[in-house]
């Protein structure tokens, strides 16, 4: 078990690392917001490539928030059913959610590849004039994303586990 929690931890380090690129781009986000309505309503205009350049910012976020929130035990949860679990039914519970959340992902894996390659062999881009060229890259964090989700589910799944073990041994 002593591996397992060892890998548990790395899985958190890199889990931790997406957070941290998660709030760059979020911090940017804030910034390109300010620029296009800035631009919009002070200057007149604003690019097409820049309001395009939001949902370019805002999909890896929100890809990556939800593996952060894993981590952070944010998820949805219905608290005042849970606080009156035993630790052993908590655990239970946590584990099982976690293993569906593995499921889960490896199925959002599965039916995305082919939307993902399609825009890879293509170098899909924006159809508007003026747009992003790269569309393809953010179809491209859909799976690296919920790879990421289904090893922090993992790495919870091996905590809970490990919980388990202790409450009927311990």
């Amino acid at each position: 078990m002593e591996i397992a929690l060892r890998l548990a931890d790395r899985i958190d380090w890199l889990t931790r690392g997406a957070s941290r690129l998660a709030a760059a781009l979020l911090l940017a986000l804030v910034a390109l917001v300010f620029f296009n309505v800035f631009g919009r309503y002070v200057v007149g205009a604003s690019p097409i490539w820049a309001q395009e350049l939001e949902w370019h910012l805002m999909a890896p976020i929100a890809l990556l928030g939800i593996t952060v929130l894993m981590l952070e035990n944010g998820h949805v949860r219905v608290d005042m059913v849970y606080d009156r679990l035993s630790p052993k039914w908590q655990s239970s519970l946590d584990l099982f959610s976690m293993i569906c959340g593995v499921v889960i992902a490896c199925l959002f894996i599965k039916y995305s590849w082919g939307f993902v390659d399609n825009a890879w062999s293509i170098r899909e881009g924006s159809p508007d004039p003026g747009g992003l060229p790269a569309r393809y890259l953010v179809k491209g964090m859909i799976p690296v994303a919920f790879a990421l989700f289904a090893l922090q589910c993992a790495a919870n799944a091996i905590r809970h586990a490990a919980a388990l073990k202790e409450l009927r041994h311990g």
